[in-house]
């Protein structure tokens, strides 16, 4: 194991992959719950509280690949890091088309000609649009790392404003307050260039690399339970005010996640290093957890067909026995994927 290498990420790595199978069964039974209800509150609650999982995935990317001490070029990053992540897509996309056809659709899949098999890949699952915004992020590195390896704390900082200011407020603004005119004010505001994901891409790299203020670190981490709290007291309110399921104010761009995922970040590299025991266990989990992501939708299938989502009588304690299940057996599923000779690296 080498001596260098940063358990932090290891640790946030499982987290997150833990959190998406939380996240999207958590949202099965979301879908199926009276609103308001105690449990459909419950299962909120467990939804808000893993939405840390995408940000946290892509802020690793960024420590990763935006280091600027590491040489990554064009080349690289087209014919490894893009090329293999796409050749991901096209086999689980297929993967998740042809099981489908055959589990749920109940149609024989290769009788079809190409345009129909192009496009029951497309539209396969959902899940996987994760792959093309990570590719996107991927593109733009050797551009970001230019612009970082010129500027200096309070320019990188500057630019997380921008993200947090024009990103993260403007789109719990537009949620809190459901207007129109806040709609219209919302689209006015747009600055495309920090919208979406590559403001939590940089974020990574900042705090990887630059010491934050103790007394901010410590309000973050006084903070992180009551973001927690407001994350799911306000989609509570809200979903029961629309009668519907609303989780807009802890979706990504959400303040309250924001908040979370910076505490979360830095909280696991203080406590990370206190670990002495365990790190090639943890590493080795780690490494499935790419696996754990592309296989987990189409475990989950299986279990609401076989099972039901309701087989223990309680959706609380079913949520949590078939988020672990499904994690575990993903893990193993990845494990034996990820060490078949040559194929293993486009396949988990």
């Amino acid at each position: 194991m080498p001596a260098e290498r940063n358990i932090k990420l290891d640790i946030l790595r499982i987290l997150a992959a833990l959190g998406v199978v939380a996240l999207h069964v958590s949202s099965e039974y979301i879908e199926i719950l009276p609103v308001a209800g105690v449990d459909f509150n419950i299962a909120v609650f467990i939804n808000s509280l893993t939405r840390f999982a995408v940000p946290v995935f892509v802020m690793i990317s960024g420590e990763l690949f935006l280091d600027t001490k590491k040489e990554i070029t064009v080349k690289k990053i087209w014919l490894h890091n893009v090329l293999r992540l796409f050749v991901i897509y096209l086999i689980w996309s297929y993967g998740y088309y042809v099981f489908q056809s055959l589990y749920i659709w109940k149609f024989d899949f290769y009788r079809h000609g190409p345009v129909r098999t192009v496009t029951g890949i497309v539209y396969a699952t959902n899940h996987l649009w994760f792959i093309w915004m990570i590719i996107g992020l991927y593109i733009l590195t050797p551009v970001i790392k230019t612009w970082l390896k010129s500027a200096d704390e309070k320019n990188i900082r500057y630019f997380i404003d921008i993200f947090f200011f024009f990103q993260i407020v403007r789109m719990t603004l537009t949620i809190l307050v459901n207007k129109s005119l806040t709609d219209k004010m919302s689209e006015l505001v747009t600055i495309t260039e920090v919208s979406g994901y590559i403001g939590y891409y940089v974020l990574g790299y900042y705090l990887a690399n630059y010491k934050i203020n103790r007394n901010l670190r410590t309000a973050l981490f006084v903070m992180l339970p009551v973001g927690i709290a407001l994350n799911f007291i306000c989609a509570a309110i809200l979903s029961k005010a629309d009668g519907a399921y609303n989780p807009g104010i802890y979706d990504s761009f959400g303040v309250f996640t924001f908040l979370n995922c910076t505490a979360l970040y830095l909280l696991v590299d203080k406590m990370s290093g206190k670990i002495k025991k365990g790190k090639a266990f943890i590493i080795n989990l780690s490494k499935d957890t790419l696996g754990v992501y592309l296989v987990h939708i189409m475990l989950l299938e299986v279990v609401k067909r076989q099972f039901g989502l309701d087989f223990t009588g309680n959706s609380t304690i079913s949520i949590i026995v078939i988020t672990i299940v499904l994690f575990v057996i993903a893990l193993g599923i990845a494990a034996l994927l990820r060490r078949i000779p040559k194929a293993g690296r486009f396949l988990a």
